[in-house]
């Protein structure tokens, strides 16, 4: 267990090996080029650190050390090698893969250094760290994701648009690393109590002046410690290659604009208004009041969700701009915006569109018309208002100008529809913006940097939430059943907006789950008088569901992510929000849930 003493000749077979390997590389790539001579070069970097750990074997305390000194080094031997042989990717690639696994190392001596208290909870969360790096399946899941974020650049299509290979960067490795980060917490919470309890070393540590209730806190703590330290590798990892990708050549003006105003930036996105709200309003009154008398039987079940859907249903028509008319939509609240921008001939706001051709046969028809902004036509061309003409079915962003707001901070956008008559049809067809990011205008409202470190924190916010459901059920349920109630809770969490929505759609109008339970237990019971049995109790199971989403907290409210990569504003509020809900509220509950448990369980006996 002593330090050998004599390292440096322990190291210099490796060395050696990896100094003959340089060699034959070089001759290798003058001879059959650098593709070949790479693998020569990585072959013998492995080799290098394979031997280091052989040669180690008589002095296991620096064992680990020394090997990954060594790996390191041959690491830094490869990268230097693929730069200098045409191969910058690969080697950015592998470059990245050596940072963050040194990051990780010194990382977790970080950890341990501020654990370094006498406490019962920071003893139980240093074994936890301790045990992330001795458990095979954690520690695959972690090289996993070390490995996966500095390889992804390898995948991008280099002949596609810079902005879309910078979303699809930062959507994937930052969404995939979430999920692959989830797993890992949940196999490393579950295996860590489950195998204290089976194998019996819950009884020498309990012995301890540790309270259950402590011991829990420190196992969420060191696996919340573990995937914050994640969170922050897969974050400079990624805002590294960001920033890289960025820096290489677009394929056009118009591509190089769109990085720079949709993807590196933080906009906040205005919804449009009537031009006349109160004749808005009126008319969404009198659609009701005729419906009222003439189907009365329509609002005697909820008579408030078929309000809500007819103001959907006329919400809809508003967004319709028919032929050879014009529709008007209102942007208020751009007055701050506009006095920003003052002095500034280059500021712009963009306006957002995704059309689609109503009516016709074919989903794809293109679509015409002509824009006003506050009754000035735009764009002027020589002389001439420009019609636009664009792709249906598909997101637009037009730069307009400031100057066109008005002094109030409105800008009122007119859209008169100049759709041609389609083949096979007799009339234009109409276009429509749904409601939502159909048409909205956005703005900016703060720099790329701050909106990743909010999403950083949001995705960490949820593997906090993660780890005390795997830590809460590990408590009371076996190594299986545990990881199977965890996965199922993750994955309700993950997909709950959809199921929402999807549940939703079963026959079911109401928002609130007593609504909507209530509404459920009524139609059953008409379902039963019609001894209708199978649908009855569909109905009565949707119950369980509509009570079971509830309770899970939906990580698609704070779809950070999703946000960052498309340059909208992840606000502050909803990170405060998140933490709130997701973050302290959530395992809190949980956590007292799976106090109150742990204190009668038995550890006596086996967790399985």
């Amino acid at each position: 267990m002593n330090r050998p003493s004599q390292p440096w000749r322990l190291a210099s077979r490796p060395l050696f090996v990896l100094a003959v390997g340089s060699m034959a590389a070089e001759v290798s790539a003058g001879v059959f080029g650098g593709g070949f001579a790479g693998v020569v070069q990585a072959a013998f970097a492995a080799a290098c650190a394979w031997w280091t750990w052989r040669e180690f074997e008589a002095a296991p305390r620096w064992r680990r050390q020394a090997t990954a000194t060594a790996a390191g080094l041959a690491g830094i031997v490869v990268v230097w090698f693929l730069a200098r042989h045409g191969r910058p990717v690969e080697a950015t690639g592998l470059a990245g893969v050596i940072g963050m696994a040194a990051g990780c190392w010194l990382g977790l001596a970080g950890i341990h250094l501020a654990l370094s208290g006498s406490t019962g909870v920071t003893g139980v969360a240093r074994a936890v760290l301790d045990e992330a790096v001795r458990m095979r399946a954690s520690l695959g899941l972690a090289l996993l994701v070390l490995v996966l974020v500095p390889t992804l650049p390898l995948a991008l299509d280099h002949s596609e648009r810079l902005q879309y290979r910078m979303q699809f960067l930062l959507s994937w490795s930052l969404g995939i690393t979430g999920v692959i980060l989830a797993l890992l917490t949940i196999v490393l919470a579950c295996g860590s109590i489950c195998g204290d309890i089976d194998s019996g070393r819950i009884h020498m540590t309990l012995v301890k002046p540790l309270r259950r209730w402590e011991y829990l806190l420190g196992k969420w703590l060191g696996i919340a410690l573990f995937d914050l330290l994640m969170v922050a590798l897969v974050g400079a990892g990624t805002a590294t290659f960001v920033r890289l990708l960025a820096a290489t050549e677009a394929t056009d003006a118009q591509d190089r604009a769109a990085v720079t105003e949709q993807v590196l930036t933080a906009r906040i996105a205005l919804q449009p208004e009537p031009a006349n709200r109160a004749e808005y309003d009126a008319a969404i009154g009198a659609a009701i009041r005729r419906l009222e008398d003439d189907e009365p039987d329509a609002f005697v079940r909820n008579p408030g969700a078929a309000r809500r859907r007819i103001r959907q249903e006329y919400d809809w028509q508003w967004h319709t701009v028919t032929p050879d008319t014009v529709s008007t939509f209102v942007f208020r609240g751009l007055g701050g915006v506009k006095r920003q921008a003052a002095g500034r001939a280059d500021a712009t706001l963009q306006l957002q569109l995704k059309p689609r051709a109503y009516n016709v046969d074919v989903d794809l028809a293109d679509v015409r018309f002509a824009i006003w902004l506050n009754d000035r036509p735009w764009p002027m061309t020589d002389g001439v208002h420009a019609e636009q003409t664009l792709p249906t079915q598909a997101v637009h962003v037009l730069d307009l100008p400031v100057d066109a707001v008005d002094e109030q901070g409105d800008l009122r956008v007119t859209i008169a529809n100049r759709n041609l008559v389609p083949a096979g049809e007799t009339q234009p067809t109409a276009i429509t913006f749904s409601p939502g990011d159909g048409l909205r205008i956005l703005h900016r409202s703060g720099g790329f940097d701050g909106n990743f470190i909010r999403c950083l924190a949001v995705i960490w916010i949820k593997l906090t939430m993660v780890a005390a459901v795997a830590v809460a059920a590990a408590s009371c349920l076996g190594l299986p059943m545990a990881i199977l109630a965890s996965l199922v809770i993750y994955a309700t969490a993950l997909g709950s907006g959809f199921l929402r929505d999807a549940l939703g759609l079963y026959n079911v109008v109401s928002t609130s789950v007593l609504g909507s339970m209530a509404e459920r237990a009524g139609r059953a019971a008409s379902l039963l008088g019609e001894f209708r049995f199978y649908e009855a109790f569909r109905m009565l199971f949707g119950s369980v569901t509509d009570l079971a989403l509830w309770l899970t907290p939906a990580f698609s409210d704070f779809d950070a992510v999703g946000r960052l990569a498309t340059g909208m504003l992840i606000p502050s509020a909803d990170v405060l929000a998140c933490l709130w809900r997701i973050g302290l509220v959530y395992p809190l509950v949980v956590g007292l849930a799976a106090w109150a448990l742990f204190e009668r369980r038995d550890l006596i006996r086996s967790s399985t």
